[in-house]
């Protein structure tokens, strides 16, 4: 029998990091594979998905509410959430149509019409019109011995003008659309849904059409007569070219498309010559005043 060393037992062993690591990692999974062959064994066993919110001590947040009452104010807060330069490419798009794509209305406008950018450009024409429409009746009577006086109505003048316009004229057309789109046969909510334009894409696109007037009111003030004329049909072909370039999808599925398209443009037009004749216009006949002779009785 061989003889055992007593001096060795007692003595202290060293064991190597990686010896403590690997023996302990197999002792953390041999209890794991136990506890989850015992788990499922047991046939009232529920895997219950731990909840992230419930851990972090926080309430599960609520969903937002989206739907708003049409008279209330929130209802219309999405129309005026709009960036700098998706206004500034819809007023250059209203003037020069070619610098964005053909379904450009449908692609950006139509899905997300804006306010903000109309209400400023309607307002900005508004007091444009009214202190041009004043500069031109001051330069009409500079060599007459008038007292000019500035005229405040022009700016209510201006105004009623202009918002009949962008409220009204596209209410009729949306109802004409509504009611003369023509099905092809398809189901007619489908049809309609997909080519007719939304009310409030139509504001959205006659605010745009009105950035034109805004120079053209101010190159208005030159008192020549037939310049003023060719500046009311250059900014009512301009205007009006980019309405039907941007509904013509949706005017062709109209029975009336040749009538809608005339309207839209006649319409322009009588805005434009309306803001021309009645704020710029220079007269060609000048009324002398007429001075009552005395009589003296005999």
């Amino acid at each position: 029998m061989s003889s055992i060393k007593t001096g060795e037992l007692l003595d202290f062993q060293d064991y190597s990091p990686e010896h403590n690591d690997r023996s302990a990692r197999l002792e953390v999974e041999a209890v794991q594979s136990h506890q989850y062959t015992s788990s499922m064994s047991n046939p009232n066993y529920t895997y219950d998905e731990p909840k992230l919110n419930n851990l972090n001590n926080e309430e599960p947040e609520t969903p937002p509410q989206t739907n708003h009452n049409f008279w209330t104010i929130e209802y219309y807060q999405k129309y005026f959430d709009v960036h700098t330069n998706e206004v500034v490419e819809r007023i250059i798009s209203s003037v020069v149509p070619q610098k964005v794509s053909r379904n450009y209305f449908d692609e950006r406008i139509k899905g997300k019409p804006d306010l903000y950018g109309p209400i400023w450009i309607s307002v900005t024409l508004i007091f444009t019109i009214a202190v041009s429409g004043n500069i031109a009746s001051y330069l009409q009577s500079a060599n007459k011995a008038v007292h000019w006086r500035y005229d405040f109505h022009l700016v209510s003048y201006a105004a009623t003008a202009i918002f009949c316009y962008v409220w009204l004229v596209p209410i009729a057309l949306w109802a004409a659309l509504k009611w003369t789109t023509v099905t092809d046969g398809q189901d007619e909510i489908e049809t309609q849904t997909s080519t007719t334009p939304t009310m409030m894409s139509l504001f959205c696109l006659y605010g745009y059409s009105l950035s034109i007037y805004i120079p053209v009111a101010i190159l208005w003030t030159i008192q020549v007569s037939w310049l003023q004329w060719l500046f009311v049909l250059m900014a009512a072909l301009v205007s009006g070219a980019v309405l039907i370039f941007w509904l013509m999808p949706a005017l062709k599925k109209s029975k009336y498309y040749l009538l809608l398209i005339g309207s839209i443009v006649g319409f322009h037009f009588l805005l434009a010559t309306g803001f021309m004749l009645y704020f710029f216009h220079v007269p060609s006949v000048h009324v002398l005043p007429t001075v009552a002779a005395s009589t003296v009785a005999p």
